[in-house]
């Protein structure tokens, strides 16, 4: 048993974290054993590799506007670990989060004595997130996959509806090496006789049809095409003939918030056009696309997929010079994300960042032709730069310790 939520956390983020999972039968027992918490609300569950956050977060606000009690499980963190579970804009407390993790602990125990096993970290978290809804009787669940989807911890859910963001290279040594084997396992949260969302893509287009046939679902394909976005304090965008904004910065937030503003027409055969604004307006997302002083941008692209939409918005920014503060993980490809950002770079600045998985700045340093400077400190480097931005990008880990650093 714990006695202060920092012995909770500290036992939660020192949990394994399998890379592979076989089968869902250790959630789908764990859960069982606490009542089934999943089957009391209503669930909408969001697959994808970039823009999982955005969306959730566009669906909960202009849920809310319908003056539902909204849950919102999401990952990884940026602020603190509760921000993975909110109910409404507040994120569980942790009086909440430390009496859920003692009432959970002898059941993991239980569990993992009887067969040997261990409980990995995602799962533990799911089961603390699904807990906490049902104790709090929300109406409406919003459900991030953590990796994938088709394995993923959070896929023993039932959703009213299911959305696919989008398929990217990025954890390919779970998912596989090509945008065809990801898509496979994205498109596993299709459930049987349900209706699921995603942006029109050719390349997976004929994997998502297929699962969508054989499980006798509906699959709605959003042509971005017809979005018409723009940036104008925040992003501009036509979908269905309406004009909406969000103040989330990126031509990529035209396709999120899309595919909220459809799901959210699915469910709510009134909502209206004014309903939809006031919820697009409340969303705030920390680390993507943020702005922390003027002319410093946090943005935490963390694979060639996110880095593609951060150089393409800012290309219509144009900014005059740009220097660039620059980490990746190990298992990022950051050799074509450094390749894409020299299209608007003018200048690095390479960062080591101590992380059990992180890269030496050198190591980058091979990889471009630009000017660039290498640091051991991020805060060396970030507090003096020449350009007229300075935009810190390639690791949301890093982002986030970056960001506690300039909000201090």
């Amino acid at each position: 048993m714990f006695n202060t939520i920092s012995e909770a956390i500290n036992w939660i983020e020192g949990i394994k974290r399998k890379e592979k999972r076989k089968d869902l039968s250790r959630i789908k027992y764990l859960l069982e054993k606490v009542g089934n918490p999943q089957k009391y609300f209503k669930i909408i569950h969001i697959a994808g590799t970039n823009g999982k956050g955005s969306v959730a977060s566009y669906i909960k606000e202009i849920i809310m506007q319908k003056n539902y009690k909204v849950g919102c499980f999401i990952s990884p963190y940026v602020i603190k670990f509760n921000e993975r579970i909110m109910i409404n804009d507040e994120y569980i407390s942790d009086e909440s989060l430390l009496k859920i993790v003692n009432d959970i602990l002898p059941l993991i125990k239980e569990y993992e004595e009887k067969y040997n096993d261990i409980v990995p970290f995602f799962e533990v978290v799911t089961l603390i997130g699904f807990l906490y809804f049902k104790i709090e009787k929300i109406d409406y669940a919003v459900i991030e996959c953590g990796l994938g989807g088709r394995l993923d911890a959070t896929n023993f859910v039932n959703p009213v509806a299911s959305v696919i963001t989008n398929v990217g290279l990025d954890h390919q040594n779970s998912l596989g090496n090509t945008i065809e084997e990801i898509a496979y396992h994205k498109a596993g949260i299709i459930k049987n006789n349900t209706i699921c969302f995603t942006v029109k893509d050719l390349n997976v287009s004929r994997i998502f049809t297929e699962e969508a046939n054989s499980k006798k679902a509906v699959l709605i394909e959003i042509d971005t095409n017809k979005l018409h976005a723009s940036i104008n304090n925040g992003t501009d965008f036509i979908y269905d003939g309406e004009k909406y904004h969000t103040p989330l910065y990126g031509l990529y937030q035209a396709n999120n918030a899309s595919l909220a503003i459809a799901v959210c027409k699915y469910l709510f055969y009134n909502l209206s056009n004014d309903e939809i604004n006031k919820g697009l307006a409340n969303v705030f997302w920390p680390g993507r696309f943020e702005f922390v002083k003027p002319n410093i941008l946090l943005d935490g692209a963390h694979n060639i997929h996110g880095i593609t939409a951060l150089v393409e918005t800012l290309k219509q920014m144009k900014y005059k010079k740009i220097c660039c503060c620059f980490t990746a993980l190990k298992d990022k490809n950051y050799d074509l994300m450094i390749k894409k950002l020299d299209e608007i770079v003018s200048n690095y600045k390479f960062v080591t960042f101590v992380d059990s998985r992180g890269v030496e700045a050198d190591t980058f340093s091979n990889l471009t032709t630009k000017p660039y400077e290498c640091y051991s400190n991020y805060v060396e480097a970030i507090n003096n730069f020449d350009g007229d931005l300075l935009l810190i990008t390639g690791s949301l880990h890093f982002i986030s310790e970056v960001r506690k650093y300039y909000k201090n």
